[in-house]
């Protein structure tokens, strides 16, 4: 008998990640029907691209308050234990100095709520009460899943009041974890899924350690990150190279910008390290690939502003960001283009981001920028600092100091290239290269109402660096 199963795809990353991936189209060959619901479902482009056999589309009931709004943001540093919130405590810093008896209020109930249980159970019952998500319940009886998806276990208000929803309803929930900070960068689960699919082992203790969920879990991997194992590093190099006139000497270096609000100096240290790769003697390409927040959103007015450091030496890649109402929605082929632009890139440079993940990936050496110091304590974050502890990716805090790394990368590519293997086995696990495969397995399991298949184990040598820091 055929089963459905409902993605809420809340933005871009999540239509990346569980749509443009073999996930859904695995489901469809098992003989599930997809009920996509999106604040797209009705733009051109959407509909052309999944209004097709095994796929149907709705539009995403959107209703909660500037009030729910802002108790969201407050609960990230509500109720986490402040003994754990290590990626919270650094955040409360720059709260504090925006609102300080704001923060000063929120910072004594969470010696409160963040200390006693019983407390903190009380607190997101009485949310669920207030804030039940009866705005789903019309869609949920007009398309009968058999099972609910939702990117978050409650960090988006839409997630929230889906997964509260389905559980009045009785509809089995998971959550496929979307991002690997957001567990220990977003404060607590605002609603409990039934079952969370995580990447690794790692992720699956921070649920634990950092949320007390107690709820099964399955180890997936991550289904966006699997293109990397598909694509041959040299083919790939050789091919974008010559697809994009670059001669065999040329040195390629990537240069991947981040959200404009997280790093307001990121124009500023491009255009110094511009100035610095100028300076060289051998012959260089430095591709810049914004992040898809300056193409749209409150920073798309940076956009000329990046535009003017196109040079012959300095390329600018605008992502093709393809909806207003989905945001940082790119199309599918893009993701083939990042693989491929990150495996022919002789260094890759990133202030600090998901990117770091995708160069490990790629195989290519990654160095994060800390020039300036207020955006260096970001790398204190819980999962930025595992993620240093492989010794994959390094970090440098001057100029002179960066050039340096390059230099040294570019004579020797293999430095620290068993540094960079660690960091794809811990965040990743032993389903890289095959989590879109074992995502629809255990999603399909779960539509049916069976148990899925125990994950694989990891061998002694494959063990993850750094489960639980603070």
């Amino acid at each position: 008998m055929s089963k459905t199963v409902l993605f809420n795809i809340t933005h871009g990353f999540q239509a990346r990640m569980l749509l443009r991936t073999p996930i859904a189209e695995r489901l469809i060959a098992e003989g599930c029907r997809i009920i996509v619901v999106s604040p797209n479902a009705a733009e051109p482009y959407f509909r052309q691209e999944f209004e097709k056999d095994g796929f149907h589309l709705e539009l995403m009931p959107h209703k909660f308050s500037k009030l729910e709004g802002f108790l969201i943001k407050t609960r990230q540093y509500l109720l986490m234990n402040p003994s754990l919130g290590g990626t919270l405590n650094y955040k409360r810093e720059a709260y504090r100095r925006k609102s300080p008896f704001r923060a000063g209020v929120i910072r004594t109930a969470n010696l409160f709520l963040g200390n006693i249980p019983v407390l903190r159970k009380t607190y997101t019952a009485l949310e669920r009460v207030v804030f039940n998500g009866r705005e789903w319940d019309q869609l949920l009886a007009r398309t009968q899943p058999d099972l609910v998806v939702a990117g978050t276990p409650g960090f988006n208000p839409n997630d929230i009041h889906l997964l509260r929803a389905a559980r009045r309803l009785k509809i089995p929930t998971v959550t496929v974890m979307l991002s690997w900070d957001n567990l220990t960068s977003k404060g607590y689960m605002g609603a409990y899924p039934d079952r969370l699919l995580v990447w690794s082992p790692l992720m699956a203790e921070e649920a634990r350690h950092y949320h007390d969920y107690t709820g099964p879990i399955h180890e997936v991997g991550a289904a966006q990150f699997d293109i990397y194992a598909e694509v041959d590093k040299q083919r790939a190099a050789a091919t974008f190279r010559r697809e994009h006139g670059m001669d065999e000497d040329t040195r390629l270096l990537v240069w991947g910008t981040i959200n404009q609000a997280i790093y307001p100096d990121q124009l500023d240290d491009l255009k110094g390290f511009i100035e610095a790769m100028s300076r060289r003697t051998e012959k260089i390409k430095l591709w810049i690939r914004l992040h898809p927040q300056t193409i749209s959103g409150p920073f798309k007015h940076m956009k000329e502003s990046y535009e003017q450091l196109a040079s012959d030496m300095v390329h600018v890649e605008f992502p093709p960001v393809r909806s207003e109402k989905l945001a940082w929605d790119l199309p599918k082929e893009d993701m083939l283009h990042l693989a491929r632009l990150l495996a022919a890139a002789d260094v890759v440079v990133i202030p600090r981001s998901t990117l770091s993940i995708d160069a490990a990936c790629a195989r290519t050496p990654v160095i994060n920028v800390a020039v300036n110091p207020q955006f260096a304590k970001g790398f204190n974050y819980t999962h930025y600092a595992k993620l240093l502890k492989c010794n994959g990716v390094r970090v440098m805090k001057d100029f002179d100091e960066l050039e340096r790394t390059v230099t040294a990368y570019l004579a020797d590519p293999a430095m620290d290239a068993e540094g960079r293997a660690a960091i794809v086995m811990q965040q990743l696990g032993v389903y890289y290269g095959r989590a879109a495969q074992r995502t629809a397995e255990v999603l399909s399991a779960l539509a049916r109402g069976e148990e899925p298949e125990p994950a694989e184990a990891l061998s002694p040598r494959q063990e993850p660096a750094g489960i639980i820091s603070n």
